[in-house]
């Protein structure tokens, strides 16, 4: 199936409310003061076997609350699983497993079946490698790390495309390589792909052609009922001239969801991105279900004049092809890479997102969040510029430090408290030049870690 153009309107926007509030509560840490007290939030950075640059981590709860996460190294290949109990409280307690992969892991998913058990999706640069583990997962010698997809940078897994099906089955969505800049781009293709049994060998993965589209950050969840629920961003082709669109959409397939012909998409809103950030700003949008399996999204997106904002979206039946409800949460160029939303025990949404490299968790507990008027909330997870500085410098004539956080993911535990993880970038830069024997300070990253707060109940 093919995504038309965009035809649904969301409503009245709430300018930069959510912004303002995280500059107050930044504002409001700095200086002790403020009518509300802040949430309290432990952070920590999430461990390697050995020392080494991690990325992003998704992180997902199981029933008694422990946390498994799941982070790439930075670079040269490999991705790190770490699990820590209920009560986590620091590095310490966290166990850690490294995966072996070839070749830099682009995306690392993680999903957890019936039993708490963790499987795990990684996507690199030219293979997909799908992981398990049979017994103690915190033991690497219970996992079993499988290349099951050859596809030499044609292909590429974004978003949390990785899902179980109610029958524990592992299901993901894959689509063309997205050339930079378009040069010399494959011919837009989704594909939906699935194993049943012995999903460790290669043979036993099928993949289906969806769409003649790219459906790229893909957010894949199933309901009780085993529909396949998808929150993306479709490239659309511009008509009479117009350029390319990315397009923030909605897809339900109900049944036979290896034919193409099944999936129903409605397109939402237009979706932001960026390469001229000091962190490059990926297409992002995510999705959770209610408890009667209604979708509810979260989404960096645009207004009329380009500007970036953060949309809230909601339906609650005929979803495929009816208007859905949404709102304009935040907007402003002080909005960065990576979004993502969970429910809580009575279906009120929380969403984590980025505004100025720092992490800010908004949540709303009325009947309906989607309108203009609806009373949304937000704290700070963490701030960049509360955490002590590095002070070691890895480039001539740089001396000054900051940490810039990003692309975080967000699970809740059955009371409602969160755990988000994202990414830490230390980046340093100077403005002076001490040593003139020397070039002057090119800013950039000197190290980059996973980090997880553990946080109050909302």
């Amino acid at each position: 199936m093919t995504l038309g153009n965009i035809r649904n309107l969301i409503s009245v926007s709430l300018a930069s409310t959510l912004a303002a509030a995280l500059v107050a509560c930044d504002d409001e840490q700095r200086d002790g003061a403020g009518g509300s007290t802040p949430l309290t939030a432990d952070a920590f950075f999430l461990p390697t076997d050995e020392p080494d640059n991690t990325s992003a981590p998704t992180i997902e709860l199981d029933a008694s609350g422990g946390m498994h996460a799941i982070y790439p190294a930075y670079a040269g290949g490999d991705a790190f699983y770490a699990y820590c109990g209920p009560d986590c409280g620091g590095s310490d307690e966290v166990e850690v497993v490294r995966l072996e992969t070839d070749g830099t892991v682009a995306n690392a998913m993680i999903a957890l079946d019936d039993q708490d058990r963790p499987h795990v999706l990684l996507s690199s640069f030219a293979n997909v490698y799908y992981a398990s583990c049979d017994g103690d997962c915190t033991d690497p010698a219970a996992w079993t790390v499988s290349d099951i997809l050859k596809h030499d940078n044609q292909r590429e897994v974004t978003g949390e495309a990785f899902a179980l099906d109610p029958q524990g089955r592992p299901r993901f969505m894959m689509h063309t390589y997205v050339a930079y800049l378009g040069i010399g781009q494959g011919a837009p293709e989704t594909h939906y792909v699935t194993c049943d049994a012995d999903c460790h060998d290669p043979t036993q993965w099928t993949a289906h052609l969806v769409a003649e589209q790219i459906w790229q950050s893909t957010h894949l969840r199933f309901d009780a009922q085993g529909r396949a629920h998808v929150a993306t961003v479709a490239t659309v082709v511009g008509t009479d001239g117009a350029a390319n669109e990315d397009v923030g959409a909605y897809v339900l397939c109900e049944s036979d969801c290896e034919d193409g012909e099944r999936w129903i998409g409605n397109p939402l809103a237009p979706a932001f991105s960026s390469l001229l950030d000091v962190v490059d700003i990926r297409p992002a949008i995510a999705l959770a279900l209610t408890k009667a399996g209604a979708p509810r999204i979260t989404m960096l997106g645009k207004d009329e004049a380009g500007v970036r904002n953060v949309t809230y979206l909601a339906c609650d039946t005929d979803c495929d092809t009816a208007a859905w409800t949404g709102t304009y949460l935040s907007s402003g160029d002080d909005i960065g890479p990576g979004v993502d939303l969970a429910l809580d025990a009575d279906d009120h949404p929380r969403f984590v997102y980025t505004f100025d490299y720092n992490i800010g968790i908004a949540h709303c507990d009325a009947d309906a969040c989607e309108h203009a008027d609806s009373p949304w909330t937000l704290d700070g997870v963490e701030f960049g510029g509360e955490m002590p500085p590095d002070e070691i410098f890895l480039w001539p004539n740089c001396n000054v430090g900051a940490w810039f956080l990003h692309s975080p993911s967000l699970a809740l535990d059955a009371t409602g408290h969160p755990r988000v993880g994202y990414q830490a970038r230390d980046i340093s830069g100077g403005w002076s030049n001490p040593d003139p024997t020397m070039p002057d300070c090119a800013a950039g990253t000197d190290m980059t870690w996973s980090r997880v707060a553990v946080m109050d109940a909302l």
